[in-house]
This record gives C-alpha cells, sequence and structure tokens, in this order.
C-alpha cells in the first residue's frame, strides 16, 4: 500500500510540473546541454541537483505545444523572451521530500495553492505565506535564449515564481512547483514501459510558455490652422520601444511616412511602452505646420493588442490636446498647429474686411491684422509680427497700434505691455512696423486669436490708380517647439497676406475758343474743386475729414447757388482751388474715388466764365484682381494672395488708366462792346445835328409860305 502511494505521489509531481508548463511557439532548436544527473531507484539525498528555467513564448494562435517532462528538448517550441525574471523558495527540505515520497507524513498532495495566502487575487512573491517568504535562490533573468539556471540545489521540493515580466508578455507564467530529483517519465506516446520510469532525475529542465500581445494601432495625423484642420501627407516618424532591461528606449521602426491621408498602419507591435517622436518632412510636403520633435506621443498597447494613455509623469511626454488616443478603435491621433494671418484694410464708408480700399493724400488708412495663434504657442522661441509697406507711399503710426486677444473660447484677453514689443524703423525704401511677441505671455490666447490695429498715412508720393500702393504683413513663427536657435534648417517659417490703397488725380486742360488765343491754353485760369460727401459722415460740428483735414460742409442755398447740385439737402465740401499753369494744364494727385465737381472762378480777360461745374470724373470704381491660391517655397513658407492690376470702370464703362485721363475744359471768347466817345458816336451827333438844321430850314419854309398868304 505504502509502495502504491508513494508512486502515485511522484506522478503527480510529474503531472503538475507538465501543467505548469505554459503553452508557446516554437522559435529554432536549443541544443541539449550535458546529461542530467540521475539515480536509479533510490533517493541520494546528498546529490545537488538544478531548474534550468527555458523562457518560451507562445505561438499567435495560443498552442501550447508539447508538455515538459524534466528532460532538456532538442527543439523547444516558441520564441526565447530574455530578460525574464524567476525566484526559487524551497518548500520542503530534504527530509520533508523524503518523508513525503515515502507516506511518512499526514500531508496531502501537494498544490501550488498551499503556499499563497490568496492564491485567487495574489500570486506573487508579496502574497506568499511568511513560513515561505524567504527566497532561497535569488532573481535570475533569462539570457538571450531565454535561459536562466539555478544549480547547486540540495534535494527539495520548491517553488518557482515568476518575478520580472517583459513587457510584451501579457500574463505572468502561473507559479509552479518542482521536485529535485524528480521521477523521470517515460514514453508518454504509447505508455511502454522502459529504463526512464526507473530513475531519478536531478537535474530538471523546464520551459513555462508566456502568451505575446501583438498589436495593430493607426496613427493619424492633422494640421491645425485656426478651427480648420486637414490631413498632412509625409510628417516621418520614428518609433521607439521601451527596454526589458532598463528605462532606455530603442527604435523600432524609423523613418515612417504619413500617406495622403494623414496616416500611418503601426503593426505587429508587442505588449509594452511605446512613443512615437517626429523627425521632420519627405520631400514636397511642408506646409508651415509646426513641428513637436522634442515631444514625444506616449502609449501603451496592453494585453489585448490596443492602445492606452499613459498616466505616468514623464518629462518629455505630450500631454495636451494635440495628442490622443482612442483605445477602441486602436487609433492615435497627433496634431501639429499652424498660425494665420490675414490683413484687411477699412473702407472710407466704415466697411471692414476687405483687402482693398481708395483713400487721399494725408489719411490715414486703418488696417486690421488678425492673427490665428497656435495652441502650443508657447513652447515656440520666436512668433512675430511685421508691416511692410514703401516708404515713398504709406508709413505707419506707431501711437495709432492697439493690440487686444481673445482666448479660445472666443472671450476677449487683455494682454499685458510686457508681452510684446512694437517698432516703426523707416530705411531708404521702406517702412517697417513689428510687433515682435513673447510666446510664453501668450498664455491666455493659445488657440485664440490676436487683432493688432493701426493705421497708416499715405504720402504725397503715393501711386496714383495703376498697382496701387500695396503693403505686405507677414508672421514670422518658431519651425519647431522648444528650440534654442533657429538657424539653417530651423530657419523659422513665414506666411504673407497683402492689402492695397488706391489714390487718384485729376488732370485739367484749359484751352480757348474763339477770340485771340483761340485753341491756345489759358493759363492762370482758376478753379473750386468741390467733392460731393455723405451726411452720415459728418460729425456734430458740420466737419467732413478728408485728405488728413476737416472741411466745412456746404448745403442748401449755397450749394444750390454754385450749380453743385439741384437738392438742397446734398452737402458739399471744397477741398483744393486749382490754377492752370503753362500751356493751361493743372492735376491734382492723391485724391480718393468719389463725385467731384469744377467750379471755375476766374479766367482769362475776353474769355466767358463756365456758366455751370464741371464734372472731375473721380467716381471710379475698382476691381483687384486677387489670386488666393495658397502657394509654398521651397522652406514651407506661404504666400497666401498676390495682387496684379486692377481694372478700374466709371459709369459700368472701362477705363484703361485713371492716371492718364485728363479732363477738356474750354473758354469761349466773350463780346466786345463800345467804347464811349469814340467814331461812331461822333457819326451819330453830326447825323443828329443835320437832321435838326433841315428841320429848322422846313420849319422857315413853312412860315415864309405862311405869310405869303
Amino acid at each position: 500500500m505504502k509502495l502504491k502511494r508513494l508512486f502515485t505521489a511522484i506522478l503527480s509531481v510529474a503531472l503538475t510540473l507538465s501543467l505548469c508548463a505554459m503553452p508557446a511557439m516554437a522559435e529554432g532548436a536549443t541544443t541539449a546541454g550535458a546529461m542530467p544527473k540521475t539515480s536509479t531507484s533510490t533517493i541520494d539525498k546528498n546529490q545537488k541537483g538544478s531548474i534550468t528555467i527555458y523562457k518560451r513564448a507562445l505561438d499567435s494562435s495560443g498552442n501550447a505545444g508539447t508538455a515538459g517532462d524534466g528532460e532538456t528538448m532538442v527543439s523547444p517550441q516558441g520564441a526565447a523572451l530574455k530578460d525574464t525574471g524567476f525566484t526559487l523558495y524551497q518548500v520542503m527540505d530534504t527530509n520533508t521530500l523524503l518523508a513525503y515520497y515515502n507516506d511518512n507524513t499526514t500531508a496531502d498532495q501537494v498544490d501550488v495553492k498551499d503556499y499563497f495566502t490568496n492564491y485567487t487575487t495574489n500570486k506573487t512573491a508579496a502574497g506568499l505565506k511568511t513560513a515561505y517568504a524567504t527566497a532561497y535562490k535569488a532573481e535570475v533573468l533569462t539570457d538571450e535564449n531565454g535561459k536562466a539556471t539555478f544549480t547547486e540545489l540540495p534535494v527539495g521540493m520548491y517553488l518557482v515564481i515568476e518575478t520580472k515580466t517583459p513587457q510584451a508578455v501579457t500574463m505572468p507564467v502561473e507559479p509552479f512547483l518542482v521536485s529535485i530529483p524528480m521521477t523521470r517519465i517515460g514514453d508518454k506516446t504509447t505508455g511502454a514501459d522502459n529504463q526512464n520510469q526507473k530513475e531519478w532525475l536531478y537535474d530538471v529542465t523546464v520551459y513555462p510558455k508566456n502568451s505575446i500581445a501583438k498589436g495593430t494601432v493607426n496613427l493619424v495625423k492633422q494640421g491645425k490652422q485656426g478651427s480648420t484642420t486637414t490631413p498632412l501627407a509625409g510628417v516621418k516618424f520614428t518609433l521607439n520601444k521601451k527596454n526589458d532591461t532598463d528605462d532606455d528606449y530603442t527604435a523600432v521602426k524609423t523613418d515612417v511616412a504619413t500617406d495622403t491621408n494623414g496616416k500611418i498602419t503601426l503593426d505587429n507591435l508587442a505588449k509594452g511602452r511605446y512613443y512615437l517622436q517626429e523627425t521632420g518632412y519627405t520631400d514636397g510636403n511642408d506646409k508651415g505646420y509646426i513641428l513637436n520633435t522634442t515631444g514625444k506621443f506616449y502609449f501603451d498597447i496592453d494585453e489585448n493588442g490596443k492602445a492606452v494613455k499613459v498616466d505616468d509623469t514623464i518629462a518629455d511626454k505630450v500631454d495636451d490636446a494635440s495628442f490622443t488616443i482612442d483605445s477602441t478603435h486602436a487609433t492615435l491621433t497627433v496634431t501639429n498647429y499652424k498660425p494665420d494671418i490675414v490683413k484687411t484694410v477699412t473702407k472710407r464708408d466704415g466697411t471692414a474686411n476687405t483687402h482693398e480700399a481708395d483713400y487721399g493724400v494725408g489719411d490715414a488708412v486703418p488696417y486690421t491684422l488678425t492673427i490665428k495663434v497656435p495652441e502650443n504657442i508657447t513652447s515656440l522661441k520666436t512668433f512675430t509680427v511685421t508691416d511692410t509697406t514703401v516708404k515713398a507711399q504709406l508709413i505707419q503710426n506707431k501711437d495709432s497700434v492697439k493690440i487686444s486677444g481673445k482666448n479660445n473660447a472666443g472671450g476677449d484677453v487683455t494682454l499685458a505691455k510686457s508681452a510684446y514689443t512694437i517698432t516703426v524703423a523707416p530705411d531708404a525704401n521702406n517702412s517697417v512696423m513689428t510687433v515682435a511677441f513673447t510666446p510664453s505671455a501668450l498664455t491666455d490666447v493659445a488657440g485664440g486669436e490676436i487683432t493688432i490695429a493701426y493705421t497708416a498715412t499715405v504720402q504725397d508720393t503715393a501711386v496714383v490708380a495703376g498697382n496701387g500702393n500695396v503693403n505686405t504683413a507677414k508672421i514670422v513663427y518658431s519651425r519647431k517647439t522648444n528650440l534654442t536657435e533657429e538657424t539653417g534648417g530651423n530657419k523659422p517659417y513665414e506666411i504673407t497676406d497683402k492689402g492695397v490703397v488706391y489714390t487718384f488725380g485729376l488732370n485739367i486742360h484749359k484751352t480757348a475758343k474763339g477770340g485771340t488765343k483761340d485753341g491756345a491754353g489759358l493759363k492762370d485760369v482758376a478753379f473750386d474743386l468741390y467733392k460731393k460727401v455723405d451726411t452720415e459722415t459728418l460729425n456734430g460740428n458740420s466737419k467732413y475729414p478728408f485728405c488728413g483735414q476737416e472741411y466745412a460742409a456746404i448745403s442748401g442755398d449755397d450749394a444750390v447757388k454754385l450749380g453743385l447740385t439741384t437738392n438742397s439737402a446734398e452737402n458739399w465740401i471744397k477741398v483744393k482751388t486749382l490754377t492752370t499753369g503753362e500751356n493751361g494744364y493743372v492735376s491734382a494727385k492723391g485724391l480718393p474715388s468719389g463725385t467731384y465737381k469744377l467750379v471755375e472762378t476766374k479766367t482769362v480777360n475776353g474769355y466767358n466764365l463756365l456758366s455751370k461745374p464741371v464734372d472731375a470724373k473721380l467716381n471710379l470704381t475698382y476691381t483687384a484682381a486677387w489670386t488666393t491660391t495658397t502657394t509654398y517655397d521651397a522652406n514651407g513658407n506661404q504666400t497666401k494672395s498676390t495682387i496684379t492690376t486692377p481694372t478700374y470702370t466709371r459709369d459700368s464703362a472701362p477705363v484703361a488708366d485713371p492716371s492718364k485721363e485728363t479732363v477738356e475744359i474750354v473758354n469761349r471768347a466773350g463780346f466786345t462792346l463800345p467804347v464811349t466817345g469814340g467814331f461812331s458816336t461822333l457819326l451819330f451827333s453830326g447825323i443828329g445835328l443835320l437832321l435838326v438844321l433841315a428841320g429848322i430850314g422846313v420849319l422857315f419854309s413853312l412860315k415864309k409860305k405862311s405869310n405869303r398868304a
């Protein structure tokens, strides 16, 4: 009976060892070592043994492979797992084991669970009962072949616990028992009796196996400019995986780039910790979005092969709105930001948000620059706005600059004056206004908006009509986050936008018709130039701002008497007095479009003044030919819009070049009245005298005839 019970116990231990070996997948062969120590029939209690562990991985199907029998396999199944740690605990010493095998103990069949406080919830070394909590052999890590060996083990029963698990492993192997020695197992296929069953094996080899998580995640790369998002193609990344032995990372994929849809598929990812890091753009795909080459986009692959958020505090971890993880669909979304700038000019009628307007010389033209602020603004080294004009055309007024902000929810933000510096610096050719922001001080407007309002004064040398007076606004910003130097490949990006102001001119040619100067130009003819103005633009003092000055309005009977209008409700202002020079020419430059009339106030002797005002032909409309297709240069700098020569019309009729138009005005010769005391007067006087004398003669003749009678 005792012999039967002993045999049953030995078989039970062997079976337990076999079941504890986890399933795996073969990867190459492991050569058997030296012949293991054995003895026949009786246990040699003075013999030393060993436990050799080959840590293997499950195949993708979860195939368990062949159960271990304590022997060293020629071709073990499963890929070797390096840096798996095992710790050895002795749960039976030599005498206790011998007593157990000889059935000299009241103990039932041993079970792994017997040595844990609560095996269901805690199968680690921390869950061991106090009596077994001291390690007999300290942790040994598997080598590149997945091998860990414990030697010089006295006869006894040993509990093996996996105390360090590689990240790739989804679940550590179940703790298992190994008896030194163990009865060698016979032919398990046929069950035939052989010599093995009559021997004790002191050098035991086991092949515990773990399942390995393999996951596939999709990276989606998008660019965000203001509220607009777009897929970004050609963004390159490196994928790095945390090592099992230390806290360092090894690159597992390099220079993988997003496709035309902004996507990268990362597959065959084992369980563990990873980070993605941007490295740049492929040729031709740099669109001015700010790269985050220093930040690391961390994620974990869990036991199900899904990407999950890393909650640990890591200094260089990107943990903001630019990086999101959808573990349900194993999708990583990485966002790059880009600012924007829009330049507008307010028209004279108050219409804003336009790229073009017309003003006169001396006018302070109101401009607005609207800047969309990137959400990662505080990570930039440079964030500067410039506005450049041709000095002979426009000069910015530094004192006029007003800066305001909005947060990402649209709420108003007051920017501290220490957050920016304003300069206006004219040089030989240009006038440049610069607003240099301190990015670290712009937290409140991150993802929001900055508005720069200012004026620029039209100069008396401004371009008349033609292509107008163009000025360029530009935002200059860091190419990458957290830069200390911005030279070479790290030179900042630029985005430009343009606006244009038109001004017009009047050319007059005064000629004579009839008289002594017929066909010739008349010098020193004077005109008053009047402009029609809207009642709405007049202020409470009945003054109208025009070309940098204010003018009193003329209306009612005064306007009617001048012939400017028949409508007494219209308002007019006298803006200039013009006097013709040699050959009868005079010009007026720097006038905005509108309704103008010329009232002649002085002419040349012998010629009549005009009977009514003359249309000055300044009621022009203009349509600029803007090219708004966004273009990029080789460095990713963006030009938003360019302008070509506009088209001009008057009363729907095309005007080729308003600057070359001339208003032809003719003065006719007057009628010459007789001069007092001249020849004709004497002639009439003589004739009258003769008539008087003839009358007297007739009277005397008639009197003589009466007397005769």
